[in-house]
């Protein structure tokens, strides 16, 4: 009744036809062709020009949000928005209302999926960077607690309704029509602020770590900008909040949805391109060497064993944690007396010709004392050549 009077008022005052759906394809063509594009290049990157060659679990978690995130901007675009989102209900004719019924079921479903694969995938990033034990069970929790917090709230919203037609034919305007529904509303609140609490755990987790790293104060600001992009992901999500207030709880729900729907894209998006800006630093290093190199290479005088270790660590963050290995074979750098180490870790370990990995760096016991005992072994090798 209220949509009939409502569509009367609306005729008869000649009031403008209300239409958002430019606005919101303009968004999810912007978005949605920045994180295809970010995780193509992640994942080109890390299976093609990364020393490891290989995707790792988080890799794998995006190609699958990767595989259901295409399919969901092209609902969005070409089919919700056609069908009445962004616009006023009595504008609409019944089948219309029904189309726009399933489609928005439809992304309910894939909402839930896509933003449950992003925080898996952060944080089984976080889980290739870490080797601390507390951490590692901290992060493997998180992990456990996104999947099953998920996977219930997509088993809800599937079941939301009984029966499950009820989800788009109690948009049909026929008063004979039969179902009911739990709280949708306040399921989605409850949704919502789980997720931002989440969020506020995914990113400020890693912060907790960043004073066990022995880098240099720049490299620490570095790390900490990168994990802090993850409150990005967060502030998003806390704006999304205030749309929910007429989800599922409105006598205009294709005008009053588009809200929710606009921010849950920007939200999905934005998390797409979080996860994809660590690899996007090292790409940028690879393109760009000399603007964004490491000054943990720049000097080329080491007077003590803390700056092994140190430019050891750095290489780790600055490759990813992917414990690459580093050809020493050939360094000047490694004194005579620890040639034979090398050569013992190659051999029992069956490692490639001159390799190891770079933890090892932290093993080796370099101070002064024996960089000068190199410089003096070099200089009787050079003396002892040139009298020969």
């Amino acid at each position: 009744m209220y949509v009939v009077s409502r569509n009367l008022t609306s005729t008869l005052c000649n009031e403008p036809i209300r239409d958002k759906g430019l606005e919101f394809r303009v968004v999810n063509f912007l978005l949605g062709s920045m994180a295809l594009g970010l995780v193509i290049m992640r994942l080109f990157f890390k299976k093609y020009l990364s020393t490891s060659k290989r995707l790792g679990l988080d890799d794998w978690t995006i190609l699958a949000g990767l595989i259901l995130g295409v399919p969901s901007v092209v609902i969005q675009v070409f089919f919700l928005t056609p069908t009445g989102l962004g616009r006023d209900i009595w504008t609409l004719d019944i089948p219309t209302l029904l189309a726009f019924g399933h489609y928005f079921y439809v992304m309910e479903i894939l909402y839930l999926t896509l933003m449950m694969l992003i925080k898996v995938a952060l944080s089984l990033f976080y889980l290739s960077i870490f080797p601390g034990t507390v951490i590692r069970r901290l992060l493997w929790v998180t992990v456990a607690f996104h999947v099953a917090c998920g996977l219930a709230f997509i088993l809800k919203t599937v079941l939301q309704c009984t029966p499950v037609a009820y989800n788009w034919e109690k948009f049909n305007g026929d008063a004979s029509t039969t179902g009911h529904c739990v709280d949708i509303n306040a399921s989605g609140w409850v949704n919502g602020v789980i997720g931002v609490v989440a969020d506020i755990w995914l990113f400020a987790l890693p912060l907790t770590q960043l004073k066990r790293l022995t880098l240099h104060w720049k490299k620490k600001v570095a790390a900490a900008i990168m994990f802090l992009t993850g409150a990005i992901i967060t502030i998003v999500s806390m704006l999304r909040l205030k749309s929910l207030v007429h989800f599922a709880n409105s006598y205009n729900p294709t005008w009053d949805q588009w809200s929710v729907v606009f921010w849950s894209t920007i939200e999905v998006s934005v998390g797409f391109i979080c996860t994809c800006l660590p690899a996007l630093r090292l790409i940028l290093m690879r393109m760009y060497p000399q603007t964004f190199k490491s000054d943990s290479y720049a000097s080329s005088s080491f007077t003590s064993r803390n700056l092994y270790r140190r430019s050891s660590i750095s290489r780790i963050v600055d490759e990813g944690c992917e414990n690459d290995l580093v050809d020493l074979s050939q360094s000047n750098l490694i004194p005579a007396h620890l040639q034979d180490t090398l050569k013992d870790n190659e051999d029992g370990s069956g490692a490639r010709s001159g390799k190891i990995r770079i933890q090892s760096l932290q093993a080796l016991p370099l101070d002064e004392n024996s960089m000068k005992g190199t410089a003096r072994d070099q200089t009787a090798a050079r003396k002892q050549s040139a009298n020969d």
